[in-house]
């Protein structure tokens, strides 16, 4: 084996002036843990040691073992040997293999990543202990661009110090990369993987292919100048991930009428409707319902380049000089195909429910649309840094660090859309709805179903969708940047108790701007009709068995080339788009952060047990300016023709050219954030750890942002007057500039036992105390005035989200086990398992805020975002005769997931999740590897739902997929 040593990340953390008397708590517990005993100057304890083990999955194993045994604080490592070994496709699902980690698996992959069940808001993730720029508008890692063939190992800490980066009450997550010296050798490694998808196979002319590829390679030099190590890879995909969804629009209502007894056009809440049996409308019976629903037919493909490299020089013993840098370049495309049903209110009738009011049964009457999208996304992430550390004497190091990390995203969207007459329709949930799709059936006449009812081949004919038509083209960016600049300092001591001080200071500037689309459509059909796009662009239904494993009754419908009927549609209209130019819809936000830090590591003996730590304080000073933009509006009559009666005439409100203002808010706050570690080693068995330290979270940048989204019908919809226009409309904010960290004291115990190199069981209970939450404010509580027309008008603001003084907790238990059965006889021996489970519980209350729904509804809250109750994982593996085998179970309770910076929509959940994966490798030489992997083998559904357990607004499939390939090393 091979030992080397590496830097515990940095990450975020917090407590604020109000948490002064828990620090001097802190900190006088730590004093009081002195004791006169004195004991042998050691390391430096911010070196957190590695061993690192070459070789089966066996010992890759005990390694994390070791190294949890031996950290300053409650940590897990998963630590591959060197480029290319973890044993995943991605880095989301390495992690998803340390108890209590979880990803969002979207689209059937693992994305966003929650610590404890706790949502990505509450974590924080860094690469070689940095921050990490992001093509969101969130601080979620798009852990895609970092391919786990060129990622080394990770590194999760669950309790805090002083000298880690502030920001994650939940946990932070380092990614790290290989120092070339401290790998000692040359490496030259290559890989090739070829991956089978069956729904990219249903595809029309597709064969479900596609491939991975990487090669790096490592070597060392001695040199005039000193040691020079060298480390590079590039990696390369082409993956498709297909997607088959029932949807619905991101509003919901709650109504109580039925069209067949009260009449009416869309449904409606009133006390007056039958459902009220003569009382209170939130009395009687009612439903939750959306805009509109359909269902998507998608392909997609994901093209990805990246590169990394490391040059360590170590000139002579006492300077060890770093610089890595990395680059990844993402292309996405998605090809929609939606059928829809536009009025998803209308004439809602014959209605059954549940008993939490999600609708399983109803008759509605809507137009039916074929939908075409065309969406390209290109991503392109740059990150560098250089790190020095300077061996001063022999007791001082100096360690000087400064970084920097860039992404760019673009998109493009084309969109079309061909709509019908309205219809009548039944739609019913029958069957194991979650996992199935609801069920429609067509017909012309409400009084007689039966006879008018419409033969599904209709919906293949383009001339059904004759009644209207729109085009629309749109264009996105998001800039975001983060520099950084830290010093630190490390002082070895001689005394009986502390054993080292370290000090240090960070910088760090960051610039967000996330331009609000820009977007242009045109509705004539001066240039083509639905005719000419069944003439010139039509298709056949993109795919074959689409919904099979679903249950939907509705197969195919008509399709065409999206950017074909799109060029047919506009002919020579101007559709170009400036999306940086200034809206009202940007986000524009500079994050300017100062911190510093003092920790004292220290080293006793106390009642015959050692004892070992840290205590210290982290300040940190966070400055936030955002730029909002306000936009003036137009009213524009349109006379009906009859000018003899004005009272059929109407307005529609429309952006003034020239009027954006620019307005300019700032913010700044400082958090102080204690900590204290203190291990207690038992004897060789046992370990007890416990930890108590401040934590922050900032809010995500899109929650910080000043503008505002003004809904008066986009100069598309027609109004008897501007005041009904504004009693109609609704005005949304799009972030709140005074949005500050949320701030948590976190208490946590963990108990270990190790009886041997190839066991672990492990116990940890954690309690998290939050002086500060999060609301969305009450719209008649905030109110602003836009200038309609020359007159300013006064209207309520939705979707202000705020801090609050409501004090809230997470409580938690971790239980992870790790054994090898070593002991058995052959080929038993080779068997081994992980198994891993966090149970957590909140009072933390998230209320529902949708726009569109009544006050006299009682709706539950939710919990935090990203919080989950229950997580599990567990593996079983098997290695022997240079067969190494794993499978592998994830499970992750159901959880809140807001629609990014729009605090105005209803409250959306995803289901409950799980999956079962497959590993299979076999070593042909020492120096040859063959590879399958199996991901989501039971093709489980992702499953989101609104307000109430059983509304589903995406069930989504997208299949198994599997790899198959060969590493080579030299």
């Amino acid at each position: 084996m091979t030992i080397t040593t590496f830097q515990p990340l940095a990450a975020p953390k917090q407590a604020r002036f109000g948490h002064s008397k828990k620090l001097l708590a802190v900190l006088v517990a730590a004093a009081a843990i002195q004791t006169p005993t004195t004991f042998a100057q050691e390391e430096s304890s911010n070196q957190l040691e590695e061993v690192v083990v070459v070789g089966s999955l066996r010992n890759t194993m005990r390694n994390s073992i070791e190294i949890k045994r031996d950290a300053e604080s409650i940590v897990d490592v998963i630590s591959a040997a060197e480029m290319g070994a973890l044993p995943d496709l991605s880095v989301a699902e390495t992690l998803e293999r340390i108890v209590g980690v979880t990803g969002d698996r979207f689209k059937g992959n693992a994305s966003e990543i929650s610590v404890r069940g706790l949502g990505p808001f509450l974590g924080y993730s860094t690469y070689n202990g940095r921050e990490i720029s992001s093509g969101s508008g969130n601080r979620s890692v798009a852990f895609s661009q970092f391919p786990s063939e060129l990622v080394n190992g990770a590194v999760v800490y669950k309790s805090q110090t002083a000298d880690l980066v502030e920001g994650g009450v939940a946990g932070l997550i380092n990614l790290q990369s290989l120092r070339p010296l401290d790998y000692g050798k040359r490496r030259i490694q290559a890989e090739v993987k070829a991956n089978y998808n069956d729904y990219d196979a249903k595809l029309n002319g597709d064969d479900g292919i596609g491939y991975r590829g990487s090669v790096s390679y490592t070597d060392i030099f001695d040199t005039d100048i000193g040691a020079i190590g060298v480390a590079i890879g590039y990696a390369s995909h082409d993956s498709s991930t297909p997607e088959e969804s029932y949807n619905t629009s991101s509003s919901l209502r709650n109504c109580n009428s039925d069209y067949f007894e009260d009449g009416g056009s869309n449904c409606s809440w009133s006390d007056s409707n039958a459902a009220a049996n003569g009382g209170a409308a939130a009395d009687g019976e009612y439903y939750f319902i959306p805009n509109a629903f359909y269902f998507r037919q998608m392909e997609s493909e994901e093209t990805r380049d990246a590169l990394m490299a490391t040059v360590q020089w170590q000139p002579n013993d006492d300077l060890n000089i770093v610089a890595d840098a990395q680059w990844s370049d993402r292309f996405y495309y998605e090809d929609r195909h939606d059928l829809y049903f536009d009025d998803g209110r209308r004439r809602i009738g014959n209605w059954t429910t549940n008993d939490s009011g999600a609708l399983t049964s109803y008759t509605g009457e809507s137009r039916v649309s074929t939908y075409g999208e065309f969406r390209e996304r290109d991503e392109v992430y740059k990150g560098a840094g250089l790190n020095v550390e300077w061996q001063v004497n022999d007791k001082l190091i100096v360690d000087a660090d400064i970084s920097y990390s860039d992404t760019v995203r673009y998109q493009e969207t084309w969109q079309t859309r061909f709509r019908s007459d309205r219809l009548w329709y039944d739609f019913d949930t029958a069957g194991d709805y979650g996992s199935s799709w609801p069920t429609v059936s067509l017909y012309t006449d409400s009084d007689d179903a039966a006879s008018s009812e419409i033969d599904y081949s209709l919906l293949n004919d383009y001339d059904f969708y004759d009644a209207n038509q729109r085009a629309r083209y749109g264009e996105a960016e998001v800039n975001d940047s983060i520099s950084a600049l830290a010093i630190n300092a490390d002082y070895l001591l001689e005394g009986d108790f502390i054993t080292s001080i370290e000090g240090g200071m960070r910088l760090s500037s960051h610039e967000h701007k996330n331009y609000g689309e820009d977007r242009v459509e045109f509705t004539a059909t001066d240039h083509a009709d639905i005719t000419d796009i069944a003439s010139g662009c039509a298709t056949a239904f993109p795919q074959s068995g689409f919904g099979d494993d679903a249950g939907g009754n509705l197969t195919e419908w008509a399709t065409y080339d999206t950017l074909c009927a799109f060029d047919l549609m506009v002919g020579d209209e101007d559709m170009s788009l400036t999306p940086e130019a200034a809206s009202a819809g940007d986000v524009i936000l500079s994050e300017n952060i100062n911190s510093a830090f003092a920790k004292f590591n220290f080293n006793t003996m106390l009642g015959g047990v050692d004892v070992s730590g840290n205590f210290g304080v982290r300040v940190v000073q966070t400055n936030v300016e955002s730029v909002g933009y306000r936009q003036d509006y137009s009213v524009v009559a349109n006379d009906a023709g009859t000018p003899a009666d004005t009272s059929d005439d109407t307005v529609t409100i429309t952006e003034t050219d020239g009027t954006l203002k620019k307005e300019v808010y700032n913010n700044d706050y400082i958090n102080v954030l204690p900590s204290l570690n203190v291990n207690f080693t038992l004897n060789e068995e046992v370990q007890i750890r416990t930890a108590i330290y401040g934590a922050i979270s900032r809010p995500d940048m899109w929650w910080m942002g000043a503008g505002r989204d003004l809904d008066l019908g986009d100069g598309e919809e027609d109004f008897a007057s501007v005041a009904e226009a504004v009693a109609a409309g609704n005005a949304t904010a799009l972030g709140n500039p005074n949005m500050e960290a949320i701030e948590s004291m976190n208490y946590d115990l963990s108990v270990a036992w190790y009886p041997s190199e190839d066991t672990m069981l492990s116990a940890a209970f954690y309690f998290k105390e939050f002086e500060a939450g999060l609301d969305v404010a009450d719209s008649s509580t905030v109110q602003e005035s836009f200038n309609i027309n020359g007159t300013d008008i006064t209207m309520d603001v939705n979707g202000l989200i705020q801090n609050t003084s409501e004090a809230s907790n997470i409580s938690g238990v971790e239980l992870s086990l790790q054994h090898g059965f070593t002991t058995l006889p052959q080929p038993f021996d080779g068997l081994g398992v992980m198994a891993g489970a966090n149970f957590a519980d909140t009072n933390f209350d998230y209320f529902e805020n949708g726009v569109d729904m009544t006050d006299d509804v009682v709706i539950a809250p939710a919990s935090l975002p990203g919080f989950s109750k229950q997580s599990y994982n567990a593996e079983v593996y098997w290695e022997k005769f240079g067969i190494t085998s794993r499978l592998s179970y994830k499970y992750r309770s159901d959880y809140l997931k807001p629609f990014g910076s729009d605090f105005g929509q209803t409250n959306r959940f995803v289901e409950d999740t799980s999956s079962v994966d497959l590993s299979l490798a076999y070593n042909v030489t020492k120096n040859v590897q063959l590879k399958f992997q199996a991901l989501n083998l039971t093709n489980e559904p992702y499953a989101e739902y609104r307000v109430t357990d059983g509304s589903y607004n995406r069930i989504e499939y997208s299949g198994t997929k599997f790899f198959v390939g060969v590493r080579v090393k030299l």
